[in-house]
């Protein structure tokens, strides 16, 4: 057994604890958001440890940091490869939009404002106000595990029958 498969789980194990952890905490929106980022990051150590899972498979022992490591180093492609090579190559798969948010927070962000206009029937004329677009509440990162968690599943059940 790969030691890989156990190290993959494991970081997805710990995703799991922490989205959890977020959803039953009413604290500081620095805590949640900690913890957000922290799930995302062990979601992405998850990712490249089961690049590293089918790397060993394809009987390719040195670590492997990317996709594009893996195909350019392994002596087999194989269809699970080909299925992630896939997904990251479309620009609109879950997949992308993970690797494209995990290296997004290692930027510094600030939030948006906006001006709009706004009527107000009792008034004698349209308010300008300033709004401060918040982000919404459900955590993509759940998602986001829920779909790389099912990814690898269906590949090694896919594996054993074969």
């Amino acid at each position: 057994m790969s030691k890989w498969i156990g190290f993959t789980n494991q970081k997805l194990y710990q995703v799991r604890l922490l989205l959890e952890q977020r959803e039953r905490l009413d604290g500081p929106e620095a805590l949640l958001d900690g913890l957000e980022q922290g799930a995302l990051y062990l979601l992405y150590d998850a990712y490249v440890s089961y690049l590293n899972e089918l790397a060993e498979m394809a009987n390719y022992r040195q670590p492997v940091a990317t996709l594009e490591d893996l195909l350019a180093h392994t002596p087999l492609v194989t269809g699970e490869m080909k299925e992630i090579q896939f997904l990251r190559a479309d620009s609109f798969s879950w997949l992308t939009a993970m690797l494209k948010a995990v290296a997004e927070q290692a930027q510094p962000t600030s939030s948006r404002t906006i001006e709009v206009d706004t009527f107000d029937p009792f008034g004698d004329a349209a308010s300008l106000n300033s709004i401060t677009l918040l982000q919404d509440n459900a955590s993509p990162a759940s998602k986001w595990l829920s779909q790389l968690s099912d990814l690898i599943d269906a590949q090694r059940e896919n594996r054993q029958e074969s």
